[in-house]
């Protein structure tokens, strides 16, 4: 491929996410209006066109779109502002979003229809500048000082956390200390429970992890929380042990918060005769709808539907089969011949079909590496260093589903190592290394899975400075409790971080913890290796397709389970008294090697489980972790289709969905990452 078609290619990927980017910006701008007419606006909404506009100028700084790039700057200044409360929501600052947005659909379609630029911007960037010099109302003095909140919370807000707990204060909510003690071995997920409870009866302000713990392997965390209830109110909604609420102050209501007080008239719209016309034809040119991009970009859903579809049909052949066996048992040869002749020209024609669906689906991971690329070229530029990038494996094929999701953890990542690991030319040198740092992006197939893997070679993890963090968090109480190999875990808690100022490279309260958890969703697993000195490595492990897959069917205390097949690394048959204990968890010796053991009867907590002479232990695996699961019985393989389970029971751990079998049952679907992990956590 030539490099004009590469830019062609380039230029292509840009236009189409850009479209998506400011379609979803001017549905947002929408819901801003309303909200300026209302008067009450959702900090979320802010935040979401906040960081549609910023994304789209890293996007356009990537292609050397600068137009774009600078207007998209000034945009998000604005809207930074905006979220902090140092501009007023007013309809005249919607009217100037709203032309900024065209004008930035102007030029993106100019980029795709000629790729040049010199729109003039000067008309935009005045009205921008004079929303932001006009700023908010004159206020009183602060509120907060009536509360008495001490200074070690307001020392450790952020400037935009103060901003929502002025808010709060402002519309006369109770602000709220709730002060819980959790166990370091659940606490990620216990604080998740906790926090999304929380925002159901109002707004969390913030988040503080607390070195002392009111449990044994413990750490609490107190959360600044605004509410319209009052304690007593809200502590049935989050009633659980450890956990107490304390209320600063009483706040009144401000005149007007809730009538009595006649409100403010709502600012005119801004129109030909107003501070802040709209933009003249030349600015922005004639509008069109017609789409910036000839690609078409099918929604994931669409093919998950087409999916489940050929999956009915993979069930309805079985029943065929099955119906035309009956039928030659009873006697009807003839019938049953031609019946199951039929069944197989559905079958190889289904096959087709599942194939050609699958192949929609996947594609190669180049794809995600591409968009890396860009990436680290533009932060190694920004941050003065030397990066040289490797690409291996770049054929391998993902489900689309999987690429999409793992896009963003992939480049946290890579945007941390180049932050964090990659040193400065002249760092490089003192150590006797290549000035020009490496980061090498691989791929491959091991097994069922799809491993991805990045490596650099900077100073690598300061193992000692990670232990010190966790002290002083207090998830440990002395820097020789845990290996050097068990505190890298440390560096995927939720708010773990040893660096002291926060980078706008590596984000604003995105941490690995979202990374790991991304993953995990996807029924993956991400481990990492540390060498001092020469670099880290991150490995990510991923099933190859979360669409129809080929399953195990076991059963176990009187249910039945689907295990996918891509996890199973064997079945045996094991007597009970090869069965040990060691600390209290049921172990096997394996060919040379120890294998511990969960009884799903006793994870799923089922009753009617029985302790046989015998049993099957069907030995699962992700990445290089292994377990050994005792059932039952062993019911064959199928193909099934993964079908979610709804909101209701997203919390069960271990239960990835649901599938229907060939006899019309509907069977849970095992999550193999989680059970390991929960087998790890209880032995933790």
């Amino acid at each position: 491929m030539s490099v004009e078609d590469n830019i062609g290619k380039a230029l292509k990927d840009f236009l189409a996410e850009a479209e998506e980017i400011l379609d979803q910006l001017s549905l947002d701008l929408v819901s801003l209006s309303d909200c300026a007419d209302g008067g009450e606006c959702s900090p979320d909404l802010v935040n979401s066109v906040f960081r549609g506009a910023h994304s789209l100028k890293g996007l356009a700084g990537m292609f050397g779109l600068s137009d774009i790039a600078e207007l998209g700057h000034h945009l998000e200044n604005l809207l930074d502002a905006l979220r902090l409360g140092k501009v007023e929501l007013d309809q005249a600052v919607v009217s100037t979003l709203f032309e900024s947005t065209e004008l930035l659909a102007h030029l993106v379609r100019s980029a795709g229809e000629t790729g040049g630029e010199g729109t003039d911007l000067s008309g935009a960037m005045q009205r921008i500048n004079d929303c932001l010099t006009r700023g908010p109302k004159a206020n009183q003095d602060s509120p907060l000082a009536r509360l008495n909140i001490p200074e070690r919370v307001l020392s450790s807000m952020t400037e935009y956390e103060e901003h929502r707990l002025l808010e709060n204060v402002k519309k006369g909510r109770h602000i709220h200390s709730i002060r819980v003690s959790l166990l370091l071995a659940s606490f990620d997920s216990d604080l998740m429970e906790l926090t999304d409870a929380l925002k159901q009866a109002g707004e969390v302000i913030s988040t503080l992890p607390s070195a002392s713990s009111g449990l044994d392997a413990g750490i609490d965390f107190e959360i600044l929380f605004g509410s319209e209830l009052s304690a007593g109110a809200l502590t049935p909604i989050i009633d659980r042990e450890h956990l107490s609420i304390t209320t600063f102050g009483e706040p009144a209501r401000e005149e007007g918060a809730g009538g009595g007080a006649e409100a403010a008239p709502v600012a005119e719209p801004a129109g030909a005769e107003g501070d802040f016309p709209a933009p003249a034809a030349g600015e922005a040119g004639a509008i069109s709808a017609k789409s910036m991009s000839r690609t078409v970009r099918v929604d994931i859903g669409k093919l998950d539907l087409l999916m489940n579809i050929v999956g009915e049909l993979v069930l309805s052949h079985s029943m065929i089969a099955d119906v035309a066996a009956r039928m030659r048992r009873d006697g009807l040869i003839v019938p049953s011949q031609e019946l199951n002749k039929a069944a197989k020209g559905l079958e190889k024609k289904l096959s087709e079909l599942q194939k050609g669906v699958m192949e929609i689906r996947m594609i190669p991971v180049g794809q995600l590496f591409d968009k890396m690329t860009r990436i680290i070229r533009k932060i190694a530029r920004e941050q003065g260093k030397k990066v040289e990038l490797k690409l291996y494996g770049v054929d391998t094929e993902l489900d689309k589903l999987i690429i999409e999701d793992i896009s963003d953890p992939v480049m946290h990542i890579v945007r941390n190592s180049i932050d964090h690991g990659i040193e400065t030319p002249e760092e490089r040198r003192a150590a006797g290394k290549d000035e020009k740092g490496t980061i090498t992006l691989s791929s491959y197939q091991k097994g069922n899975h799809v491993v991805i893997q990045i490596d650099d070679d900077g100073g690598g993890i300061d193992v000692a400075r990670v232990k010190q963090k966790a002290v002083k968090l207090g998830i440990i109480s002395s820097v020789d409790e845990v290996s050097d190999r068990d505190a890298l875990d440390f560096i995927f808690r939720p708010g773990f971080s040893t660096t002291e100022t926060v980078s706008e490279i590596s984000g604003r309260g995105v941490g690995m913890d979202v990374v790991r958890t991304n993953i995990a969703a996807l029924s993956g697993l991400i481990d990492v290796e540390n060498f001092p000195g020469q670099g880290a490595r991150f490995i990510i492990t991923l099933p190859i397709t979360l669409a129809i897959i080929k399953a195990l069917i076991i059963s176990t205390a009187g249910r039945t389970y689907a295990l996918p097949i891509t996890s199973v690394l064997e079945s045996i048959i094991v007597e009970q008294k090869e069965i040990k204990t060691v600390e209290r968890k049921e172990v096997i010796q394996l060919r040379e090697s120890t294998l511990p053991l969960l009884r799903l009867s006793e994870l799923f907590e089922l009753k009617g489980a029985t302790v046989p002479e015998s049993c099957y232990v069907v030995v699962v695996g992700v990445a290089e972790k292994r377990l050994g699961l005792v059932v039952d019985d062993l019911l064959g393989q199928q193909d099934i289709v993964i079908k979610s389970i709804g909101d209701t029971f997203a919390g069960f751990r271990g239960i990835s969905g649901a599938a229907d079998l060939g006899d019309q049952r509907t069977i849970l679907v095992l999550d193999v990452g989680s059970v390991i992990a929960e087998a790890t956590r209880g032995s933790a």
